[in-house]
């Protein structure tokens, strides 16, 4: 496809999407809930159509040894470019991994909407999790097992092909649009946490104050307009960078969220917290080493033009940040001048009426 269609179709796409969001949340979850009963349906049907095919032999058998960075056309750079064990790529499986199966601490930014979060948010977050990893475990185990494909097959878009050797083209074509619209309430609710989190952040006045503000609908317009402007910049860029710039930047504040969890573990316990993790402060640190383990490897596997990225990224953080504070020092500089000189008026004033009536 062209790149100048691509750009217009991609960015009029955002555009419109990113209009319903400003519409509301209650429009975001009605739709999320029906595109997901849509989009999980031909996987369903598809398990149910493949238990009988599946030889569980395949499930073990050893990838090609032959698998190189030509097969997956990442850029083959960085501290640990490809690593290849076990004829596994372990940079792009664990950017896939990573990328399908993050983003759970986001649904945080819903908390303040949500009725008990005490109560619903730690359940709802758990039967999500679940949701989501079997969705995609066991798709996979019924399309591996129950088809004889190479390894080599298995490029973008193969697991509608599977799927259609097993059900039928017409449950192919089911998938492909099930996953076209399934991006499409991925869109909707990454817009809407990252938006909402643009807002608490000039509500807290960590940001500009023109992010705090609402819509009559009551979303954050300019965390929205914010989004979609940097989405549409990025959608000129391939895919495969899109997402290790991405994974690379949300690996950095997953380490920084651990890091904060223990601290204030360790120097706020007295604070009240509608769900507490049920561990004390050495089992909340075991807990956080693994992940750690992982989004490290992670990082270490990016490359340089990842790096590079990141490093502009965060300069380009702290030069606004540090304007923003400045500005900010100044207005209240001047506010503080503007109340001195009332004052001073004042008092100018009480010493000449009292003159005058002595």
């Amino acid at each position: 496809m062209n790149r100048l269609v691509r750009f217009v179709i991609l960015s009029s796409t955002s555009i419109i999407l990113a209009y319903l969001n400003y519409l509301g949340l209650e429009i975001v979850g009605k739709m999320s809930i029906v595109i997901c009963i849509v989009s999980m349906s031909p996987f369903i049907i598809m398990v149910l159509i493949g238990i009988p095919k599946v030889n569980p032999h395949r499930w073990f058998e050893l990838p090609d040894d032959d698998v190189s960075a030509n097969t997956v056309r990442w850029e083959d750079s960085g501290w640990l470019p490809l690593v290849n064990v076990w004829g596994v790529l372990w940079r792009p499986l664990l950017n896939n991994l990573f990328w399908n199966l993050n983003s759970f601490d986001s649904g945080a930014n819903f908390s303040g909407d949500t009725r008990d979060p005490g109560k619903n948010f730690p359940r709802g977050m758990f039967y999500s999790v679940i949701l989501v990893v079997f969705s995609y475990f066991i798709p996979l185990l019924i399309a591996i097992g129950a088809t004889d494909n190479k390894q080599s097959d298995w490029v973008d878009g193969y697991l509608a092909v599977a799927i259609s050797e097993i059900g039928g083209r017409w449950l192919g074509a089911w998938t492909v649009f099930a996953s076209g619209i399934s991006n499409l309430a991925l869109f909707q609710a990454e817009m809407s946490t990252d938006a909402l989190g643009i807002m608490g952040m000039a509500e807290r006045g960590m940001l500009p104050k023109i992010f705090a503000t609402k819509s009559p609908h009551g979303t954050p317009t300019y965390g929205i307009l914010l989004g979609t402007l940097v989405i549409v910049g990025m959608s000129v860029a391939d895919f495969r960078d899109i997402v290790e710039m991405l994974n690379f930047t949300y690996a950095i504040s997953l380490l920084m969220e651990y890091a904060a969890f223990i601290k204030l573990r360790i120097t706020r316990k007295e604070v009240y917290r509608p769900y507490r993790v049920p561990l004390n402060t050495a089992g909340c640190i075991a807990m956080v080493i693994p992940p750690c383990i992982v989004t490290i490897l992670l990082m270490l596997m990016a490359s340089f033009m990842t790096y590079i990225y990141f490093a502009v990224s965060v300069l380009l953080g702290i030069v606004l940040r540090c304007a923003h504070v400045k500005r900010s020092n100044s207005r209240l500089d001047q506010s503080e001048c503007n109340d001195q000189s009332v004052e001073d008026t004042g008092s100018d004033d009480a010493e000449d009426e009292s003159f005058v009536i002595s």
